[in-house]
């Protein structure tokens, strides 16, 4: 109870001891009769119990003792059976054909289920590999040859100095175990060792590689060695030397334990699960269920087993021990159901219930109404899905530490958390996967966090900590912010996927950023804004030229709504050039604000702001619907290139939007070209892909914008049914003085050949730039070399395009 937090205190000062006092008034003498009732009802079920319990343990420890003794005897049978086959082979004068070991074999194991296969694997040195290949093939084997074991399938074996393959065998000819080389494969290559250089009977619990295995491993592979005739084994040595090959049989454990079981009546009172072997390493979850398992139901992992009453013993199969564990059978004669325990229990319970039953029903209605009060109370502070205080409970506290500040309380600061990528989990895991992350997010928050603080989730995946009694408030807070964001940098465990996620961390003080509800939350919000423009997985601490940027942030956001509105953009072209002809081929439409105060404002200062606002999409259709009007008056042999951002996509009319700037405008759809970069394809690639092809459809061209700086997966050239790419300018910029870039360029210009794509460079600002971009194939070029983006009545379309000749650079 110590280690519960100060979550937990809060709420329970508001549902606590003072609200149940009176509730155990009320029930006070019912109380005191129920007690004294229970205690003397337990006390004597209780001595029965364990009498019951002495008796029937004696008689399930002897009726399991029973069942695995007979269980041992019938396996010791079948390997009796299968070291038959060895004497067969050291007693012969001549080799074993065959037909000689098939009919044996069946007749050994005729009545007996279990044995799933019996195979003879000669010791095969190199300069025999072949007359034994040889051999099986005139036999009947066809196509034989002796196979190793390379990962999950057989190949032909390398040569080696010996091999132990399967010669002879119960399953058909045209079983694939033909020729599967036994060394090939660790963990059988060991049995085969331990059993020639000990001279005893090995088995190892293996997988089939054969259909019939269907990948189980409940099957115990049993190894019998067998010598040359007449020769000795008295040492290691010896044994290796003299060692002719081995009898290999593969038991069906569950249908060969059930036979045996089925066959001398076991006790169905006991229900019996046999376990693999114990190895040094761990132990999976595979491993520690059943190979066996005889009860009905679903079969038990060994520690489920180890819970109840249970008997431990041993199947020895060779020189291996399978795990046997009993235990009573549920439903059975020997399942512990404390009858007559039960019957003194309820007897006492009747009597006691006689004495409370009127005080009880006199007070219940009132009972019912407290838990019903506390139960509203503790949901409506409570995270449902985290089990955290939620917002509610967060400001309340939030609030009262305020007014304990005011009063010479202790400072405190406010951390809100906002995890980073976690939109991405809900969007591709779907949203169980983000509800389990929320819940792992919150394990560790609360790992970090004292007993003290407060650990709230606000909603989605936005949380927060009130932090307080520190002497250096500031310093505790910055301290605990980087411990929380390393803490939640590292991966996620999620059901088959490994989840990485970040967050960001804003911070506020009291009283320092404020001494009320509303000024220290905005201001922590402030800063976790802060955090997150500068690139997530951070944390940062307010100060007041937050308020002057948000300030800056919110007159620019009206101002451009205003733009908008007013009709204050404008739409500039800058060309692109024909690299072979020289020739001007289009322009692309770059979009200007034009500012009453600030003057002409470049796009880098404001797209970004559109973007966050939503307002890139008026924007986006005003730069589309102009480009089109501009470009309908051109030379009909002039394009024009219009970007498209990644939030425009998202819109469901974008198709309708571009096909009514085209019908307005008159113009036909093959001279327009939409660029889009790669960040458009990493979200919702099937809805995005049906767009694009709708755009090819009517003639629409689609460019792939900036690429190489992005993800640049070649995936998306041949999933996406691109017309062009357009390398960025940052290549360009190094093209003259750094090889590499003369390399990228090239093996771009070479793959989009080969994907029937034309090729645009961006930037070119020299004469040196453009040269070295034709030596290398490049189809079109743009850049201050040739002009400038200028507004459409500074364009000349009648004469040909000259570039400016000047060094930007």
């Amino acid at each position: 109870m110590g280690d519960r937090d100060r979550n937990d205190q809060g709420r329970k000062r508001r549902s606590g001891w003072w609200r149940t006092a009176p509730l155990l008034g009320l029930y006070r003498p019912a109380l005191v009769a129920a007690g004294v009732g229970v205690l003397f009802s337990l006390a004597g079920a209780a001595a029965v119990a364990r009498w019951e319990d002495r008796v029937n343990r004696i008689e399930f420890e002897s009726t399991a003792e029973t069942d695995s003794i007979v269980m041992q005897n019938g396996m010791n049978e079948y390997i009796s059976r299968l070291v038959a086959l060895r004497t067969l082979f050291e007693s012969a004068n001549e080799e074993i054909t065959r037909s000689e070991f098939q009919t044996f074999s069946a007749r050994l194991f005729e009545h007996h289920p279990g044995m799933l296969r019996i195979s003879w694997l000669p010791r095969v040195n190199r300069k025999e590999r072949a007359e034994y290949e040889a051999a099986a093939v005139a036999d009947g084997l066809s196509g034989y040859r002796i196979k190793s074991l390379q990962g999950e399938r057989f190949a032909t074996a390398p040569q080696s100095d010996e091999y132990f393959p399967v010669f002879y065998s119960t399953y058909p000819k045209t079983s694939p175990v033909y020729g599967m080389d036994y060394a090939s494969v660790p963990e059988r290559a060991a049995a085969l060792e331990r059993a020639r250089d000990n001279d005893r009977i090995a088995s190892v619990r293996a997988r089939l590689y054969d259909p019939r295995g269907g990948g189980r491993l409940s099957y115990a592979l049993v190894a019998v060695p067998v010598y040359a005739k007449g020769t000795s084994r008295d040492t290691v040595a010896d044994r290796r030397r003299n060692l002719t090959g081995y009898v290999v049989g593969v038991f069906d454990l569950p249908l060969l334990i059930e036979a045996i079981r089925g066959t001398t009546g076991a006790s169905p009172a006991v229900s019996v699960n046999v376990y693999p072997p114990f190895t040094a390493g761990i132990v999976g979850l595979e491993e520690m269920m059943p190979d066996y398992s005889s009860a009905p139901s679903a079969p038990q992992s060994m520690r489920d087993v180890a819970r109840g009453l249970q008997w431990s013993g041993h199947l020895k199969i060779g020189d291996t021990d399978w795990q046997v564990r009993a235990m009573p059978t549920v439903g059975g004669s020997l399942e512990m159901t404390y009858d007559r325990a039960g019957a003194v229990l309820i007897v006492g319970m009747l009597l006691t219930l006689s004495l409370s039953i009127y005080l009880m029903l006199a007070s219940r209605n009132s009972r019912r109404l407290s838990l019903a009060n506390r139960r509203v109370l503790e949901l409506a502070q409570t995270d449902v899905l985290t089990g955290l205080p939620n917002r509610a409970f967060f400001l309340a506290r939030l609030d009262e530490l305020n007014a304990q500040l005011k009063n010479g309380g202790w400072t405190f600061s406010i951390l809100m958390l906002d995890l980073d990528r976690f939109k991405n989990v809900n969007d591709s895991l779907g949203h169980g996967a983000g509800d389990a992350l929320l819940r792992l997010v919150a394990q560790r928050l609360k790992s970090a966090v004292r007993a003290t603080d407060v650990l709230a989730r606000l909603g989605g995946d936005e949380f927060a900590i009130i932090q307080e009694g520190c002497e250096d408030q500031r310093a505790s807070s910055t301290e605990l912010a980087a411990r929380i964001a390393k803490l939640i940098a590292e991966p996620f465990p999620l059901p088959g996927h490994r989840v990485e996620i970040g967050t960001s961390i804003g911070i506020a003080v009291a009283p320092d950023h404020g001494s009320d509800q509303e000024q220290l939350l905005k201001k922590a919000d402030l800063a976790l804004y802060r955090s997150k423009s500068a690139g997530r997985n951070c944390f940062t601490i307010y100060d007041e030229a937050m308020s002057a940027e948000l300030e800056a942030r919110n007159t620019l956001e009206g101002d451009l709504r205003d733009a908008i509105a007013l009709c204050q953009l404008e739409v500039h072209y800058q060309p692109f050039m024909d690299a072979g002809t020289g020739a001007r081929r289009g322009f692309e439409a770059l979009v200007r604000w034009r500012h009453p105060a600030r003057g002409l404002i470049p796009p880098d200062q404001f797209i970004a702001l559109a973007e966050e606002t939503g307002l890139i999409v008026p924007l986006g259709e005003f730069v589309l619907r102009r480009a089109c009007a501009d470009a309908a008056a051109w030379p009909s042999d002039l394009m024009v290139a219009v970007n498209l951002s990644p939030i425009q996509f998202k819109e469901a009319d974008l198709f309708d939007v571009i096909n009514a700037a085209l019908r307005d405008s008159g113009l036909s759809p093959q001279r327009l070209e939409i660029e889009i970069t790669e960040s458009v394809l990493l979200e919702r690639g099937t809805e995005n892909l049906a767009f694009m092809e709708r755009l090819k459809s009517i003639g629409v061209e689609l460019a792939l914008d900036d690429f190489g700086t992005g993800y640049s997966s070649l995936s998306y050239l041949t999933a996406f049914p691109f017309d062009k790419i357009k390398i960025d300018k940052s290549f360009i910029r190094n093209l003259t003085h750094q090889p590499r870039s003369s390399a990228i360029i090239s093996s771009i210009v070479t793959l989009a050949r080969g994907l029937d794509m034309s090729v645009t460079a961006e930037g070119v600002e020299t004469s040196e730039e453009f040269e070295r971009l034709k030596a290398l194939g490049v189809n079109f070029a743009q850049g201050y070399l040739f002009s400038r983006p200028l507004p459409i009545d500074q364009i000349e379309l009648d004469g040909p395009a000259e570039g400016s000749q000047r060094d930007a650079a």
